[in-house]
């Protein structure tokens, strides 16, 4: 204990008697319910630099889970800084990375046919393999709709559910079954299945688990109200012998009920473990003291949620804005004159703009193009979702894993060889009955002249291609530079010619060559890995001059000095899918929290009596979420102003011996402000005004 003293009096971080209190937990489970904005990042870094400065634990003898490559990253970043060097954590990565690190290095434990440069399908994969079994049994995709049954298949998998299912009917078992084998028969797994497999060796394996219980003596998790079933199964298992489980999350940020969390991970956390210290950071570092209050009013109307009494010392600055607009457009135009009206005060990389559904930020989009306003957006189509992109990745999933029936698919006519789609099923039929990996299969064809001369010699083409590539590989020993030559040999370069598309080709290449300096490897299975299991924010590139816009579900983890929400109505936040559950109402209202805490010093809140969604319009009232904060002294409510003429009739209204007047009876505000004859304000509902001469 007097090492870890010096230890932290020696550090140049200002830490709080409750942070503190945290990093000198000894052994055993603890709980740090680490409230917005108040310094868990901190706390955990400090915590495992600790350990490692004291030789408590190696860096390999520490398992660190985070949900995002960017968090693992920083912590790495900040450990390494604490401690003075650069040092390698094998054992800190997301659920899905460090699965697929072991399960990689322990490959020929699993069941099934796997190797090790199994390939990984994303959503899109699994969708094309869900959508083709559906096709080949002739059933209707309407009844059996692929995103339906993916959404399934990925609950199955994070419930533990997946032999326990009792399913629609003989053909959607068939489907969930045959997708499945044929997973395994292409050497591929999904997101579901990493976890699981991992899951399953502990459970199965018992050699296994005893030397991978052995080797992590201590287990961090971060964002623990995140975490699903199978994730705290997996949890509890390798950290039931040393009991060292150090877990570090917020009940009230728990917006991922939708994807499999489970907030009762966190709620009954004591129960689970009941030798557990808990830790509460109630101090939050972040946010004005406006903005902190508003969240507070907010959050607390929730029941499914442990105690916490945030508070903040940060200065007062100005109240939260809410503001209500009669549609869209107008909401649109106003934020995009508000970001430049206040560019002295926030430049574009200090703003960003929330909304509950990507479908809203078309109109945003619009608005801000017009007022020539630089943005980008997050959340849609990512970069790694390009065309050109999805090829390059492709060739290299085929290169390393030429059982790969998704990348052999589109990387086979690419560039444009007259290799039709009779020609790929006789290639797909000839590789069954010869018993070879597609790649192989076409030394088989070449050598029996099976195919048209065309055909043979773009066969010759790609399999020579990627033999120089293998070969260059081994001289140059960079898969950039080996990367480059194989798509100059298969004239990929000249078959895009699009400027913007090789653009991005070439920012691909660079994707690799940053990969290789970091990683200082040159696996391709590990750089496709660190691809298919990035986030969407962990492509966000910082101090660029562009304004930030994304889905409040994206938003959690981040930090602007000025933020919008927009859209706060009834039906669309909350979403119209939680309004008959309290369990996911509440979900919805922290959501909302998430959304306000991501605020430094400036928070806009603004709804709208109409929006065109869809095509349709729809009409709309101000969200309860709105009305639970309406009371508060910090929330400055800003009426939408429309312009008047001297001549328009004024309109008065009363409400007990208060009074108000406005110029638009038409689009006069659901809340309004009233001032009484002492001079206290109320705010109450237009509903409750009678309209006076």
């Amino acid at each position: 204990m007097t090492d870890l003293k010096n230890f932290l009096n020696n550090l140049n971080e200002k830490l709080n008697i409750n942070q503190i209190d945290a990093i000198k937990h000894e052994d055993g489970p603890a709980l740090v319910l680490a409230g917005a904005g108040s310094g868990k990042t901190r706390v955990l870094t400090i915590k495992i630099a600790s350990l490692i400065k004291n030789k408590k634990c190696g860096t390999n003898e520490l398992l660190a889970l985070t949900f995002t490559n960017k968090a693992s990253k920083e912590m790495i970043f900040r450990i390494s800084k604490i401690l003075g060097s650069k040092l390698d954590f094998p054992w800190m990565g997301t659920f899905h990375s460090i699965s697929y690190k072991i399960l990689r290095m322990n490959f020929e434990l699993l069941k099934g046919n796997y190797n090790s440069n199994f390939s990984i399908y994303d959503p899109t994969d699994q969708l094309k393999i869900i959508k083709n079994i559906i096709k080949i049994n002739d059933l209707d995709l309407n009844k059996y709709e692929p995103s339906r049954i993916r959404g399934k298949i990925d609950s199955l998998k994070n419930s533990l559910l997946y032999d326990e299912w009792e399913f629609e009917d003989d053909k959607e078992e068939q489907i969930i079954k045959t997708y499945q084998s044929k997973l395994e028969s292409l050497n591929a797994m999904d997101f579901g299945d990493l976890i699981l497999k991992f899951y399953e060796l502990l459970t199965i394996n018992k050699n296994f688990k005893e030397r991978i219980q052995k080797l992590f003596k201590y287990v961090f998790v971060d964002e623990y109200q995140d975490t699903n079933i199978i994730q705290f199964r997996l949890i509890n298992i390798i950290s039931s012998i040393n009991k060292n489980l150090f877990a570090v999350g917020d009940e009230d940020q728990s917006i991922y009920g939708w994807r499999g969390a489970n907030i009762e991970n966190i709620l009954q956390f004591k129960k689970f473990y009941p030798e557990t210290k808990i830790y509460k950071l109630e101090q939050n570092y972040r946010s004005t003291p406006q903005i902190l209050n508003v969240s507070n009013l907010l959050i607390s109307n929730n029941s499914e949620r442990l105690e916490k009494n945030m508070w903040t010392e940060n200065v007062k600055k100005e109240n939260v804005k809410l503001w209500s607009f009669n549609d869209d457009r107008e909401e649109a135009k106003h934020i995009a004159r508000e970001i430049m009206k206040n560019l002295d005060l926030y430049k574009y990389e200090d703003v960003a703009v929330f909304y509950r559904t990507n479908a809203q930020s078309r109109v945003l989009e619009e608005e801000l193009r017009k007022a020539n306003i630089k943005y980008k957006i997050y959340g849609n189509i990512s970069f790694y979702e390009r065309s050109e992109v999805k090829d390059c990745i492709s060739f290299l999933k085929f290169i390393v894993n030429p059982d790969d029936e998704i990348a052999f698919d589109r990387i086979i006519n690419l560039p444009s060889r007259g290799i039709g789609k009779k020609t790929i099923e006789k290639i797909k039929k000839i590789s069954i009955q010869e018993d070879q990996n597609y790649y192989k299969s076409f030394s088989y064809i070449i050598e029996n002249n099976i195919f048209s001369k065309k055909i043979i010699k773009s066969l010759e083409l790609l399999k020579n291609s990627i033999n120089n590539f293998k070969k260059n590989l081994d001289e140059f020993s960079s898969v950039s530079e080996s990367f480059e030559k194989f798509l100059i040999d298969l004239g990929y370069f000249d078959y895009l010619k699009d400027d913007d598309k090789l653009g991005n080709v070439s920012e691909f290449l660079n994707y690799i060559a940053e990969f290789e300096l970091s990683s200082d490897s040159n696996d391709i299975s590990d750089f496709l890995n660190s691809l298919m299991l990035s986030s969407s924010t962990d492509e966000m590139v910082d101090s660029q001059s562009f304004v930030t816009l994304m889905t409040v579900h994206l938003s959690k983890g981040l930090e602007f000095p000025c933020v919008y929400v927009v859209g706060i109505e009834e039906g669309l936040f909350p979403h119209s899918r939680s309004m008959y559950s309290t369990s996911e109402i509440e979900e919805e209202r922290r959501l909302c929290y998430v959304a306000f805490t991501r605020a430094i010093s400036s928070l806009n809140l603004s709804y709208c009596k109409m929006r065109r969604m869809f095509g349709s319009i729809t009409y709309a009232s101000m969200s309860q979420f709105l009305d639970e904060i309406i009371e508060s002294d910090d929330l400055l409510e800003i009426n939408a102003i429309s312009e008047t003429t001297s001549n328009e009739r004024v309109f008065h209204y009363k409400f007990g011996n208060g009074f108000i007047d406005t110029n638009d009876n038409d689009n006069f505000e659901d809340v309004v402000t009233v001032v009484f004859d002492s001079g206290i304000k109320k705010k109450v509902f237009v509903s409750d005004l009678e309209e006076i001469e």
